[in-house]
C-alpha cells in the first residue's frame, strides 16, 4: 500500500468526480459539495449510485461524526438506499465504533489503485470479438452486465449508463463477445488528466479467462491514443484486485462503505 499523499488525494480526487458525474448524468441527480462533505446523489434505487464521500482526513471522531451525521439527515429526507465511503485510516482505533452508534454498518470495501503504465499480458488474451461501445446496443451490453454482476435490476444500471448527459462526454469503452452474446465490459473516463477505468465487469460463466484484461486494455489503448494521456485510476471490488495487480496497478488506499443498518 502506498503512502504517497498524493496518490492518496488523486484516488479521493477520482472517485469524487466519477460519482459526481454519475449523479449529475441522472434525470433528478444532484452534487451538493460542502464543507469535509460531498454527496453525489443520483437518486436511485441502486445504493451504490447514491453516495456520501469525505474530500479529506478527518480531524476527530467528532468530526467523521458530524459529517456522517450530516449525510444521515440527508438521506433520510431522501428516503433512498446510500452509501459512505471511509479511508480506512481516517477510521483510526474508534471511527467504525462510532458510526456504529450512529446506525452505520460496514457493507464491503473498494481498493483505490493506480497505474502510471500497465504491465505486459501474463498469458495470452483471448481471442475473441470487441466492438467499441458507441451505440445504444452497445450501451445495453455495459448496463446489463454491470447489472447482472452487482445483482441489481438492469433498469436500475440502465438509468445511468444509457443518459444522454453522459455519452456527450469523451468515453472510451469496449464489450467482448462470444458467439454474438456481451460477456465483458469495460469504461474509461478521462477525468482531470487521468483516465478513470470503472464499470468492468464479466458474465459468471466467463469469468478468469482474461476478457476483462482484454476489455480494458482495449479500452485504455484507445483513450490514451485519442487523448494522450496514459496514467490511470480505478476502485476496486475485492474480486476484481488480484487481476488489477497482475496487468500492473498498484493499491493506494481502502475505502471502507458504510449503509444504514436495517
Amino acid at each position: 500500500m502506498t503512502t504517497d499523499q498524493a496518490d492518496l488525494k488523486e484516488s479521493h480526487e477520482q472517485m469524487r468526480a466519477a460519482w459526481s458525474l454519475y449523479a449529475r448524468s441522472c434525470p433528478d441527480g444532484e452534487v451538493i459539495d460542502a464543507a469535509g462533505l460531498c454527496l453525489a446523489n443520483a437518486r436511485q434505487p441502486w445504493a451504490l449510485m447514491n453516495a456520501a464521500l469525505l474530500p479529506a482526513p478527518e480531524a476527530s471522531d467528532a468530526d467523521l461524526a458530524a459529517h456522517a451525521t450530516g449525510a444521515i439527515r440527508y438521506y433520510q429526507q431522501e428516503k433512498r438506499p446510500w452509501f459512505l465511503a471511509v479511508s480506512q485510516p481516517w477510521l483510526g482505533d474508534g471511527g467504525e465504533a462510532m458510526l456504529a452508534d450512529l446506525g452505520l454498518a460496514r457493507t464491503g470495501s473498494a481498493m483505490g489503485m493506480v497505474s502510471d503504465q500497465l504491465a505486459p499480458p501474463r498469458r495470452a488474451l483471448p481471442e475473441v470479438e470487441t466492438r467499441r461501445i458507441d451505440d445504444e446496443t452497445g450501451r445495453l451490453a455495459l448496463a446489463d452486465l454491470n447489472a447482472a454482476a452487482y445483482g441489481v435490476s438492469p433498469d436500475w444500471a440502465r438509468t445511468v449508463i444509457l443518459s444522454d448527459s453522459l455519452w456527450n462526454l469523451p468515453l472510451f469503452g469496449y464489450n467482448a463477445y462470444v458467439d454474438a452474446i456481451p460477456v465483458a465490459t469495460a469504461l474509461v473516463l478521462p477525468q482531470n488528466g487521468i483516465l478513470y477505468v470503472g464499470w468492468v465487469a464479466t458474465a459468471l460463466a466467463y469469468r478468469r479467462r482474461g476478457l476483462a484484461d482484454l476489455v480494458m486494455r482495449r479500452a485504455l489503448e484507445l483513450a490514451s491514443r485519442e487523448t494522450g494521456l496514459s496514467r490511470t485510476v480505478l476502485h476496486a471490488t475485492a474480486d476484481g484486485y488480484p487481476a488489477y495487480l497482475n496487468m500492473g496497478y498498484r493499491a493506494v488506499d481502502t475505502f471502507v462503505l458504510f449503509g444504514m443498518a436495517s
